[in-house]
């Protein structure tokens, strides 16, 4: 059973998540690939200032850049981020991967404020590369991660040594 301090706790990290949402709906089209961007960018990609940063004919792509691991290995990487509140579906994986494969991409990173359908999940699995699927709870998991225009606030709780007289 969750202590009073736990409910608290949990509906602080519930209205964060809410506004988050809310905020990034809110987006125009251009500020959500701006911040698809920053993100990946936060999360280790160069991102490349000519290819997918238009916002009419980018070629399917919202972002592109480069991931280079700790073995000199760069890899090409494509973003498409969309700002939908209903569920993101199948024929939109298999659009994007194929402005991938106009830019040779080796990895897709598809950042979505919804959801995906189950089609959707299937088709980002299938093919020589994989689309990495990145929904709104996790985008909320990942500006957490990486301080994205957020501040982390620490509280304190106290806990059961401080009850009682004895």
């Amino acid at each position: 059973m969750q202590t009073v301090e736990e409910i608290d706790n949990d509906s602080q990290v519930d209205e964060w998540r809410n506004q988050l949402a809310v905020a990034l709906l809110n987006f125009t089209p251009g500020k959500f690939e701006l911040f698809a961007r920053a993100l990946i960018k936060n999360m280790g990609v160069a991102i490349d200032e000519k290819v997918g940063v238009k916002l009419t004919g980018d070629g399917g792509l919202d972002g592109y850049g480069y991931l280079t691991t700790d073995d000199f290995r760069t890899a090409r990487v494509a973003i498409q981020a969309k700002r939908w509140s209903g569920l993101v579906s199948s024929p939109e994986i298999d659009k994007f991967r194929g402005a991938m494969d106009k830019y040779n991409a080796e990895y897709g990173v598809f950042i979505a404020t919804s959801d995906f359908t189950r089609d959707a999940i299937q088709a980002s699995r299938v093919g020589t590369r994989v689309i990495t699927l990145i929904n709104g709870d996790k985008i909320a998991d990942l500006v957490a991660k990486f301080e994205l225009h957020v501040q982390p606030v620490t509280t304190y709780v106290l806990d059961d040594y401080y009850e009682g007289s004895e």
